[in-house]
């Protein structure tokens, strides 16, 4: 190789080469992000080259976007007479057979490309007693999993892709033919034990590759309420000792000879403790109480499975409530959709077949679950023709132009992370307007009396009102919405509404109005409908902040972002902070103090231009005036190299520890010179203390699995961890 390997790098490939020669044929690297996974496979491949020239090739599995990351180090990191040739099977690659294909050292693909190779496989099969002798031909064709592709090793980067057995990546990677495997993955599991099946099967680690085995000794008695402390005890050892055997994982906290195998300035998390004003005080527990008479009526009903996405949906709007009141009437946003005109969206909603329009209004009352980031969603984007969907930031994600750019294939085509089928950022609508075309009789715009559709051309487009906005008006009681034990009910049981009738009006006190307090205006536009439009142009934004301004309250959550920002200023006028949050209408919140501080500071979400991102991170970067960035979690959780940055403000605790700590990677990394400050910002006593003890408890149960303390992920919610959620119940 033409680098150096570092110490722990060095002792990985000793590993490697030692599971490649003993009778599991291979094993799980899943050392922490940063340390150098790639370099340590690169080195494997150049170590242990096959002695059968026509079974010489190790087949490479990535997500698209590491391709040509794979492809620089290959070139980079081996010397000139001893460079592999390699072949990039995607795109324009595909255009070949195993035969060429095994005449390379390494081939690249992608997952995508895998998984659809391997349907058109089983539709081969299923075709087979028809004709015979032609699909069977066919099938021997196929250059990734056809059955003359024999590969002399197979490796799979970021393994997590797989963690589910029953999609077709996972299955496709299972089918390949190898003498040797290797998983690659800083998240061997992510969210429970099962995850580890699917990397064990592949491995074809027996017995434990067939799921009765597994289910049988590892994951019934770890997950089951049912079974005692001892039992899960025992599978937890057993588990350990299979993991040890076919395992490794380092942090970056790991010691070699007593020494951190890599050297960064240490990170601090502090827990900012923020108190509620009385009447933030008052519209949580009501807002509480809400929603554990639905979630109470869903156990007795024993259908808490049957509703789970709309529990998620209720926990969202808890959660919406620690931050901002204003946050839980902003839910229907739904940005992936901003450019598409209102005609449009319900002509593609018309297009979807009876049996998709069937399904998806089985979940008006259920709610939705995003099947990429496994939080509830309202208005999920529905992709056409296949009705499954996400939420709008995933579906961001997923169409970004800049991923396949990055990637070296321009023309590289989204999938639907369900079906795999390919989707299109114009081919979509949302389920507001699918209820528009197939439930109208659901539609509140439509059966409202409102005008919200008017336009002014004008800045200042409202009029006075004395109907009170305050806080103390924003829940309405059960009474006034007809709940009853034995109504189903959905998400919107415990949805903030503005009261009806008039009330005295409360003037605020100084530039931003208490929580309490404030004279509401009447607008001829809807904020939701002003903030799809600041999504456009920068005229359109400076509008929609100027509507916030017009209209705005504080928040405790907000007072506490800037006087911790003041405090890093005061302390050091030259650190930098990026700020975190899920809801990038609690950023746009933020903005209004911030301007009116004239506090210069960056956005990065996913509804900016690919451009305008880039942009913003230069910004950030280059510029030492430029001391904030506000980030979208979702969006700049991962990939950014932010390490200019020391200080790290989340603003609200998202499900998944990991995200978190994706994000706090983008300042605490290799080439950050100052110490790293991480403020959690939460609200004691509300369900933000419950989601961090409860992903404690999850961290523990992997941590133990995998004998480290970095372990990262909670498992999808059971019963009684939704109680505790609820504050119904504990987890013992």
């Amino acid at each position: 190789m033409d680098a150096t390997l570092m110490e722990h790098q060095k002792l990985g490939l000793s590993w490697l080469r030692k599971m490649e020669e003993g009778s599991n044929k291979g094993g799980i690297l899943a050392d922490d992000m940063g340390l150098g996974k790639t370099v340590q496979a690169l080195a494997l491949i150049l170590a242990r080259p096959s002695d059968d020239s026509l079974r010489k090739t190790t087949l490479i599995i990535a997500p698209v976007a590491l391709m040509k990351q794979w492809e620089k180090e290959i070139k980079t990191k081996v010397k000139t007479h001893h460079q592999l040739k390699v072949h990039v099977y995607h795109g324009a690659g595909k255009k070949c057979n195993f035969n060429r294909l095994r005449q390379n050292d390494v081939v690249l693909t992608t997952f995508g490309t895998l998984g659809a190779e391997f349907k058109k496989k089983k539709e081969l099969v299923n075709r087979m007693a028809g004709q015979q002798a032609e699909n069977l031909a066919a099938l021997e064709e196929l250059p990734l999993v056809g059955e003359k592709c024999k590969w002399y090793r197979v490796i799979i980067d970021e393994a997590q892709c797989i963690k589910n057995k029953s999609t077709l990546n996972a299955q496709a990677a299972m089918e390949l033919q190898s003498i040797h495997r290797l998983c690659m993955t800083g998240t061997p599991m992510m969210n429970s034990v099962d995850e580890l099946y699917s990397l064990i099967k592949f491995l074809r680690i027996g017995p434990y590759d067939e799921w009765s085995e597994f289910n049988l000794h590892f994951a019934r008695p770890i997950k089951s309420t049912n079974n005692s402390e001892r039992t899960k005890q025992n599978a937890m050892k057993k588990l350990q000792a299979l993991l040890k055997a076919i395992l490794l994982r380092r942090t970056k906290s790991s010691l070699i000879d007593g020494k951190p195998i890599i050297t960064i300035p240490p990170k601090h998390v502090h827990q900012v403790q923020v108190t509620f004003s009385t009447p933030e005080l008052e519209l949580y527990k009501a807002l509480e109480s809400k929603t554990q008479v639905t979630f109470n009526r869903y156990l007795r009903q024993n259908s808490v499975q049957n509703n789970y996405a709309n529990i998620l949906v209720l926990l969202l709007r808890l959660r919406q409530m620690c931050c901002h009141p204003h946050l839980i009437n902003d839910l229907s946003i739904n940005t992936s959709v901003k450019d598409i005109p209102e005609n449009d969206l319900k002509a593609m909603a018309a297009q979807l077949g009876d049996d998709v329009v069937a399904r998806l209004k089985g979940h008006e009352g259920e709610g939705f679950e995003c099947p990429v980031c496994y939080d509830g969603v309202t208005n999920p984007t529905i992709f056409i023709p296949c009705g499954h969907n996400t939420c709008s930031e995933c579906f961001t994600k997923l169409v970004d132009p800049q991923r396949a750019i990055q990637a070296g294939d321009e023309r590289a085509q989204p999938r639907c992370p369900e079906c795999r089928n390919d989707i299109r950022h114009d081919r979509i609508t949302d389920f507001q307007h699918f209820i528009k075309v197939h439930m109208p009789e659901k539609d509140d715009d439509a059966n409202s009396g409102d005008d919200e559709d008017g336009d002014s051309s004008s800045d200042s487009d409202e009029s006075e009102d004395d109907e009170d906005e305050t806080l103390g008006g924003f829940i309405v009681d059960d009474e006034d919405e007809g709940v009853t034990d034995n109504d189903q009910g959905d998400a919107d049981e415990s949805k903030v509404q503005k009261p009806k009738g008039k009330g005295k009006k409360s003037k605020g006190k100084g530039k931003a109005k208490e929580a309490n307090s404030g004279k509401s205006l009447k607008f001829k536009k809807t904020l939701p409908q002003l903030k799809k439009e600041s999504m456009r142009n920068k005229a359109a934004k400076d509008k929609y902040l100027r509507r916030l301004k017009a209209d705005w309250i504080t928040s405790a959550k907000i007072n506490k972002t800037v006087e911790v920002l003041q405090e890093i200023e005061d302390n050091d006028p030259s650190e930098k902070t990026i700020v975190f949050s899920q809801f990038t209408s609690l950023l746009d919140l933020l903005e209004v103090p911030l301007s009116e501080k004239n506090v210069r500071y960056q956005r990065y979400d996913g509804s900016m231009k690919a451009s305008d991102r880039v942009d913003a991170v230069n910004t950030f970067m280059e510029t030492t005036t430029c001391k904030l960035m506000l980030i979208s979690l979702k969006a700049g959780n991962a990939g950014l190299n932010l390490n200019k940055a020391s200080h790290v403000i989340i603003l609200d605790p998202f499900w998944n520890p990991y995200i978190e700590e994706q994000a706090v990677d983008r300042a605490h990394r290799m080439m950050q010179k100052r110490e790293v400050h991480v403020h959690r910002l939460l609200v004691p006593g509300t369900v933000e203390d419950r989601i961090l003890e409860l992903q404690e408890r999850k961290r523990e149960m992997i941590s133990m699995a995998l004998d480290e303390t970095a372990a990262k992920g909670i498992a999808r919610l059971g019963r009684r961890e939704l109680g505790f959620l609820f504050g119904v119940n504990t987890l013992d």
